[in-house]
């Protein structure tokens, strides 16, 4: 499967586990996400052992290619903010054990073989991890299209939307798909 197909499956599934955590807190988290170094970034949930796996793991799941990696776009610092913010207590408990059991389960040997492995796996130990994984994923792709460089550079963006048409070429937007 090619990076760009695996992208639009999982946007597809990213509303509802999206919607969860930010419907319950959206309004009272209106912080805007800056991407910035790292060296000046405070983290807000994660610690720094963690926040590192979580960039390992992101350069895993949207590497660069022809586009910017997760990494380059601070989509690594958005999880973060996200979580810490605005996530309830309850879904930082829930988050912190399925992550501890993904961190766990990457302990030992190649990282990237151990996710493939995981993402294939149905045994039931692994499944906390498995949820993990694709929290994570999918997060990480939501975020990713929503960043300011991919949305403009990398997709169409219209900021300010014209006329609406319903039935268009995908040639008459020059191939691309639409920035939310």
């Amino acid at each position: 499967m090619k990076r760009r197909e695996l992208i639009k499956l999982m946007t597809l599934a990213t509303g509802a586990v999206l919607s969860v955590p930010l419907s319950s807190s959206l309004l009272t988290a209106c912080k805007k996400v800056e991407h910035v170094k790292d060296s000046d970034y405070t983290l807000q949930f994660f610690n720094d052992q963690e926040f590192s796996f979580v960039k390992n793991l992101l350069e895993i799941i949207l590497p660069k290619t022809d586009s910017p990696s997760a990494i380059d776009v601070g989509v690594h610092q958005i999880i973060d903010t996200m979580i810490g913010i605005v996530y309830s207590p309850e879904q930082q408990k829930t988050f912190a054990e399925r992550f501890a059991a993904l961190t766990k389960y990457t302990d030992d040997g190649n990282q990237s073989d151990k996710i493939q492995s995981l993402l294939k796996s149905d045994e039931e130990k692994d499944k906390l991890a498995k949820t993990a994984l694709i929290d994570i994923k999918q997060q990480a792709v939501a975020y990713y299209l929503s960043t300011k460089e991919i949305a403009t550079n990398y997709l169409n963006y219209l900021p300010i939307p014209g006329v609406y048409e319903s039935c268009i070429s995908l040639e008459s937007v020059d191939g691309k798909a639409w920035a939310l």
